[in-house]
């Protein structure tokens, strides 16, 4: 009897075949479905909205009968959990979330599975460009964030929003700690420094230029205009409390990210009075990626819950829910709060290390100065 219940194990786990990067690639899409099932599981590590995003995955499970853990974790924890575990031969991450810029933090050709660009089905329509970083196909993006500025009607018209560097001149002589952004905790401050220091600075390359010191004593000019400019902003503590004081009517306009608002305007935090623009000057538009760690214990159902995520019926789901820009381009946008024509003032963000530099050297040349 032991034999025979020995043969019948074997013979159970010999139609359950583990599934690697060359395994996938070999595979029809149908088989691809098939193997995720038997599979069964994703742990999907992401670092925000875990909650939400437990309630929006339930229609994933509800379709393939695939169970998805979100465990709690921050994204350096999640991230670090990721590098010190990508030599083990079975990790605990099925599919990591990352920032765009994130994919230069990890060696993706040995420790990740793809590139994906190569493995989904509608991996032609997707984006592995990101927040000026090129995952080159293993990181695929499921999730667009904007900066921009919020701004309160009862203070501003929509006339009056400042467009150009001369109209944020003359916004803040004539209404003075009216405008608020923060420079840590949270992109969104910075992401205005980087654009006002764009449109002062003009002969940089922001998307390939690195921080030298040729480079950066060109950008004194921006810290100038900061610098002339100090005593009418208001630097706030961070993202929050930039729109909680927008709310509170002590702003006319913060810099803040779109999903960010929109998110806090669905759960009833933030009036929906508050509106959102993207100014001419243009303000960088960025996003999340997820990639697939090459020991991944669920391969088949890592690329079937990653094709999930990203596929127009989900992006579209994201978008009326949370308010981020779908990357999927056949996803529905209506409940954006810019319209597409605005969407074009989005730049992309300056590489990481001179985007880093630029929010640094801001804290040194104007908060500290």
């Amino acid at each position: 009897m032991k034999a025979l219940l020995l043969s019948l194990t074997l013979a159970s786990v010999s139609i359950i075949p583990a599934a690697n990067a060359a395994d996938l690639s070999s595979m029809s899409w149908e088989q691809v479905v098939s193997q995720a099932k038997s599979e069964g599981k994703v742990v999907w590590y992401n670092w925000f909205l875990q909650n939400d995003f437990r309630q929006q995955v339930k229609s994933f499970e509800k379709t393939y009968g695939i169970e998805v853990v979100i465990p709690e974790g921050s994204h350096d924890a999640n991230l670090q959990k990721f590098l010190a575990n990508s030599n083990r031969k079975n990790g605990d991450i099925d599919v990591l979330s990352l920032g765009g810029g994130d994919i230069t933090k990890v060696n993706a050709k040995k420790t990740l599975i793809g590139p994906l660009s190569s493995l989904l089905p509608n991996a032609n329509k997707l984006k592995y460009k990101i927040e000026g970083a090129d995952s080159k196909g293993y990181g695929v993006a499921y999730w667009g964030n904007q900066t921009g500025i919020a701004y309160n009607p009862a203070f501003i018209s929509k006339e009056q929003l400042p467009q150009s560097i001369a109209d944020f001149d003359a916004y803040l002589s004539k209404n003075p700690e009216m405008l608020g952004f923060n420079t840590v905790n949270g992109g969104s401050g910075p992401a205005l420094i980087e654009s006002i220091t764009k449109n002062i600075v003009t002969d940089i390359h922001y998307q390939t230029d690195k921080p030298t010191k040729t480079t950066m004593t060109k950008l004194q000019p921006a810290w100038d205009w900061f610098n002339d400019n100090r005593d009418k902003y208001i630097i706030t503590a961070s993202n929050s409390d930039s729109i909680t004081r927008l709310n509170s009517g002590e702003f006319a306009m913060v810099a803040t990210w779109e999903d960010f608002l929109a998110g806090l305007q669905n759960k009833g935090e933030i009036s929906k009075n508050i509106k959102f623009y993207i100014p001419k000057i243009g303000m960088p538009g960025g996003g999340n990626i997820v990639v697939i760690p090459k020991n991944t214990q669920h391969p088949a159902a890592s690329l079937l819950f990653v094709s999930w995520l990203t596929s127009a019926a989900t992006q579209t789901a994201f978008n009326q829910r949370f308010g981020s820009a779908p990357q999927n381009p056949d996803a529905d946008d209506s409940n954006a709060l810019i319209s597409i024509e605005e969407r074009k003032n989005s730049t992309d963000w300056a590489n990481q290390t001179l985007k880093d530099a630029i929010t640094n050297t801001f804290i040194k040349e104007v908060t500290l100065h």
